[in-house]
């Protein structure tokens, strides 16, 4: 794997390169979209074209200028299907064409109206690299972000310094960040996470295991402190419907069968189990937190053992072979699909249960080798990031995974991408939510939850509510360490 930020999923939580990218626009700690290398930017009354004016004197990390050239170079190169990668390309799409229209300003034309775009250039996912150095990007990439690339070992070690020309100050106008270098030393072990933090290997983690955190903030307080984050992402259970049992075009008692499966669900049992007391339920994509939570969702079918041992029991393929996958990156997707695997097997279902890396599980995406699927999805700053990509159902992502189809569905999320008053956006997603949680394409099951620990030195530091460690005016942009 190299570290090429267009061909690799950068992932701004937990991903030290992320402390290196920068893009057009940013977000600030509560996850609204603020000005990046663009200081300002607008949309045409159609929604089809974008503008963007560029500060002058931004630089990436090698001191070339970033301009209007850069960014359309960007831009194009992260939307060739050879080179950019899935998730990233996805955020460009709409994208019909680039334009230069000034030094510092330029055109985004869309294929078709979007009141959303906007969300889609910050520096998760689509970040800015310098054309000059291509040649290196995936031994030593050069961004525009808050720090710089100087070292990395694969599973050991990334290590990032102080770029000292970023373009973004304080409020008296200090260059940002504050701190010399960044050291990033991935743990996948919560066990040998928390040593690390508690022998003073590292000084700040990203996530305590759901087991460890109401024990670790009652005894380490005096020791430690701790950020909480209310919603990093979405779990859920996601159907294959495209083949199989759970296909309505296989199975004309298909929908009865996903309601079975709903019914033998216990989410109480998986937010004690698996999350710890921690978090939320999920009955949509969003939580209370969120700016984009929708009121009077229409839930998901309640838990009810009996009843849904009686429509398995009443449906077509009721006692058909059917395989329940999970991927092994995160401990909570497999442990929800443990749990779900033993929940379904109580129902009747006749359920095997497999643990997968990630090249496997999308090889079954795309073969539609499964028939479920424990997965989640990561925060979306704007909702047409989640409906549009994995719900509609033209989206390549959707045909790919789970092939959902309503006509209803899609009307609602096309007509929410040109809508630009955001309130009556939220109620036509919460409308899609209801029709989802009726349908029965995935059942969500919990918003997934952080507890973020550092050592008492580290002052200035809060990460955004859905847990990046950089972004406008935070997070380790505005930390320091006494010395």
């Amino acid at each position: 794997m190299g570290l090429d930020t267009h061909r690799n999923f950068i992932y701004f939580v937990s991903h030290p390169l992320a402390g290196m990218t920068g893009g057009l626009l940013d977000f600030d700690a509560e996850m609204e979209i603020v000005p990046g290398v663009a200081k300002e930017w607008d949309v045409s009354n159609d929604l089809k074209t974008w503008t963007f004016k560029l500060r002058s004197g931004a630089e990436f990390h090698n001191g070339q200028t970033i301009d209007a050239a850069a960014v359309k170079w960007n831009l194009e190169r992260i939307m060739d299907p050879k080179i950019g990668h899935s998730f990233t390309r996805s955020a460009l799409a709409g994208v019909e064409r680039v334009v230069v229209d000034d030094k510092f300003v330029v055109q985004v034309h869309l294929k078709a109206p979007s009141a959303a775009f906007d969300s889609n250039v910050v520096y998760y996912p689509v970040n800015l690299m310098s054309p000059g150095a291509v040649d290196q990007a995936d031994n030593h990439p050069v961004g525009c972000g808050p720090f710089k690339f100087k070292s990395w070992k694969r599973h050991d070690v990334c290590e990032l310094v102080r770029f000292e020309n970023f373009w973004e100050t304080d409020a008296e106008g200090n260059a940002l960040p504050y701190l010399d270098a960044m050291i990033g030393k991935p743990k996948k072990e919560d066990r040998v996470r928390l040593t690390a933090l508690r022998t003073g290997e590292v000084d700040l983690v990203d996530n305590v295991s759901y087991a460890d955190a109401p024990s670790f903030k009652k005894d380490y307080r005096d020791t430690f402190d701790t950020w909480e984050v209310p919603q990093v992402g979405t779990a859920f259970i996601a159907f294959n419907l495209k083949n199989g049992p759970f296909s309505d075009r296989d199975n004309p008692d298909a929908r009865m069968l996903r309601t079975a499966a709903a019914h033998a669900i216990d989410h109480e049992g998986i937010h004690q189990a698996i999350f710890n007391d921690q978090g939320q339920i999920a009955k949509g994509f969003y939580s209370k937190s969120s700016p984009w939570h929708a009121k009077d969702v229409v839930s998901w079918p309640e838990y009810d053992p009996d009843k849904a041992k009686a429509l398995r029991k009443k449906a077509k393929d009721g006692d058909a072979r059917v395989l329940l996958i999970a991927n092994d990156t995160y401990p909570y997707m497999h442990q929800s699909g443990e749990l779900v695997h033993s929940m379904l097997k109580d129902a009747g279902f006749n359920v095997s249960f497999e643990i997968h890396p990630t090249p496997v599980i999308q090889d079954k995406y795309n073969k539609g080798a499964f028939d479920i699927d424990s997965s989640a999805n990561s925060y979306r700053l704007d909702p047409d990031g989640w409906f549009s990509r994995s719900i509609l159902s033209t989206a390549p992502e959707t045909r790919r995974r789970h092939g959902y189809v309503n006509e209803k569905v899609d009307q609602l999320i096309l007509a929410a991408r040109v809508e630009r008053d955001k309130a009556k956006r939220r109620q036509m997603y919460g409308d899609v939510e209801s029709l989802i949680n009726q349908d029965l394409p995935l059942i969500y099951t919990h918003y997934v939850s952080l507890l973020q620990a550092g050592v008492k030195k580290i002052h200035g530091y809060k990460p955004a509510f859905t847990g990046p460690f950089q972004y406008a005016g935070g997070g380790l942009r505005t930390a320091w360490i006494d010395s």
